[in-house]
């Protein structure tokens, strides 16, 4: 059965490793960063239509060894997650320069603390569902690479 984005708003974390303080560091509708969705988990849209998480790299925002990047969403509407159709291409910059990427959030290479999974999710209620530890420093975003998140509903 084809899936359905979801709607509502998707936030990332710094967790600070010492702290445990939640920093924010990006927030976006999930229409925005995933257009057309990944029904069946094949993206329905070319690169030309996504967009750019600008580069999060003020000295509060940097990700260091030991933090955590933690991603949370909040549905605008209650529903149950495909989280195979999910799709991700989430950059990512090291201190070095260089940039990378992380995958779909139920991939546990890249998010190695936390994978999101089909769960059900309610309205209004933000929900953690994904969290990497990190081990190289880096900051969210990139400034010439874009990103497509879509999270999808077992519509």
């Amino acid at each position: 059965m084809a899936s359905a984005q979801m709607k509502g708003k998707i936030k990332f974390y710094r967790r600070a490793g010492g702290s445990g303080a939640l920093i924010p560091l990006y927030e976006n509708n999930l229409a925005a960063l995933g257009p057309s969705g990944s029904s069946e988990g094949t993206i329905g849209s070319t690169p030309e239509a996504w967009t750019f998480i600008p580069l999060q790299n003020t000295a509060s925002k940097n990700l260091r060894v030991n933090d955590h990047l933690v991603v949370s969403i909040t549905l605008s509407t209650a529903g149950t997650s495909d989280a195979s159709d999910g799709k991700v291409i989430l950059p990512i910059t090291y201190e070095t320069g260089t940039g990378g990427t992380l995958g779909d959030f139920d991939n546990s290479v890249d998010w190695d603390v936390q994978q999101f999974g089909d769960v059900a999710l309610l309205a209004n209620v933000e929900t953690i569902i994904s969290a990497k530890k990190v081990l190289t420093p880096f900051s969210l975003g990139s400034n010439t690479q874009k990103c497509f998140i879509s999270v999808e509903n077992n519509a």
